[in-house]
């Protein structure tokens, strides 16, 4: 192991790993407080057949996209990215975007301890600058937001745009930088879509996971594509 790898792993690595692990598990106990309050203090409690329904229908949708969504995102994220990313949310729709934009802009090789570096602290920003957006945006806009997405007008479509065309930006990025691994699951997603428009995630994201590895092992077996390629 060079010296930069082993500063790496001793000044970062390590130290977020242990403030991961106890901030998530802060978060996991957290999850149980209102429940606890309501049960404790107020006496409710809900039918256990009620509940035991309620979470074999969560089970049964989450069980696959647990395992699948970190293996999935962590290449981007990175592993600092990964603790905060999961522990805010919204790791689709902003913390992948803004990892991947922040290590193209800054030109980080995927991967790498600088990658990893960049990722976290976009990251990091991210969070803080959505925290203050939503903080702005709920005070100033949540009288009105309801009315402007009923009346159907400009802003009302525009809204509905917004997540789209992030994941069309994004997608872009990747699509021109290797066509020909993005080849195979762009027409997964093709056939998926004509299929059903309506299918979960669990159904969507497993197979096309599995299957563009695949592709991607198949191609540079080949020498179709090059290690340096992919990053």
């Amino acid at each position: 192991m060079d010296n930069k790898q082993a500063v790496f792993e001793k000044t970062f690595l390590t130290p977020v790993g242990k403030t991961g692990k106890w901030t998530v598990l802060a978060a996991v106990f957290c999850l149980f407080i209102p429940g606890a309050y309501l049960h404790f203090w107020h006496d409710l409690f809900p039918p256990l057949a009620i509940l035991a329904k309620a979470m074999i229908a969560i089970w049964s949708f989450s069980a696959i996209i647990m395992i699948i969504e970190p293996i999935v995102y962590y290449p981007i994220l990175g592993f600092g990215g990964t603790y905060m990313g999961f522990l805010v949310g919204n790791i689709l729709n902003l913390r992948v975007p803004v990892s991947a934009t922040a290590q193209q802009v800054v030109g980080t090789k995927e991967g790498s301890p600088e990658a990893e570096i960049v990722s976290t602290l976009a990251i990091a920003g991210s969070i803080i600058a959505n925290e203050a957006v939503l903080i702005i945006g709920i005070l100033a806009f949540l009288p009105t937001i309801g009315q402007i997405q009923q009346t159907g007008g400009a802003m009302s479509v525009a809204l509905a745009q917004v997540l789209p065309a992030l994941f069309g930006a994004l997608g872009g990025v990747f699509l021109f930088k290797v066509p020909k691994l993005a080849a195979t699951p762009l027409a997964i997603g093709f056939i998926l879509a004509i299929i059903s428009d309506s299918l979960p995630l669990a159904a969507v994201i497993p197979p096309m996971v599995i299957i563009s590895i695949l592709a991607a092992r198949f191609l540079y077996k080949k020498g179709w594509v090059s290690g340096n390629s992919m990053m």
